[in-house]
């Protein structure tokens, strides 16, 4: 009869089984390796390898010595060889551009192996490239760009299209040793970037 029925069943579906260990929560998985790194990274090298090469290149201006042809005149060794301020300026150029040639390098590395130094080196190459752009711009239209400015008020012809396109040269290549540290710097400072490298700031 109504005695002998289980008046509740028991909420097995309730009760924890105690031979089955809890489900740890899922570790929070470190960020994804943003694309920029990579990118960032291949360019430092690159850049870092071509500007060594360059600091290779401009040395030989100071270090080689070469005969000289009367006929094919070179305007920036007679300006290193009359203006011993730009010569001295550009010694120190050289050999900084070189010291930077080496961090990008090894910036470009970091950002390639996921590392915080590497944000850091790319960071403070990106800076002190912004600023020697700014500093050789001005030292290139104090001693290169006025006096062919002032060149080109009694030249005409070839001479007067040849100092017009050192100007343009000039600026143009001014502007250009601006732009890849300038984007560089942006893109540094994203948040992803931050971000991707955050966990591994003290490695």
């Amino acid at each position: 009869g109504g005695m002998c029925r289980r008046p509740f069943r028991e909420p097995l579906v309730m009760d924890p089984n105690p031979y089955r260990s809890p489900i740890a929560p899922a570790a929070a998985s470190p960020p994804s390796r943003p694309a920029s790194l990579i990118v960032f990274g291949i360019l430092n090298i690159l850049f870092g390898v071509l500007g060594l090469c360059g600091t290779a290149a401009s040395s030989a201006m100071f270090f080689m010595t070469q005969p000289r042809d009367p006929a094919m005149p070179n305007p920036m060794l007679d300006l290193l060889a009359a203006n011993p301020p730009f010569r001295l300026f550009m010694q120190v150029t050289i050999v900084l551009g070189g010291v930077a040639s080496l961090v990008l390098l090894a910036a470009g590395i970091g950002l390639l192996l996921t590392k915080a130094w590497g944000r850091m080196l790319s960071v403070g190459y990106a800076w002190y490239a912004i600023v020697s752009a700014i500093l050789g711009t001005i030292v290139q239209w104090i001693y290169v760009v006025q006096p062919m400015l002032a060149a080109m008020k009694g030249a005409e012809g070839p001479a007067a299209m040849g100092a017009m396109g050192g100007v343009v040269g000039g600026l143009l290549g001014g502007l250009f040793a601006l732009a890849y540290p300038i984007v560089l710097l942006v893109f540094m400072n994203r948040a992803v970037v931050r971000a991707a490298l955050a966990p591994r700031d003290g490695v």
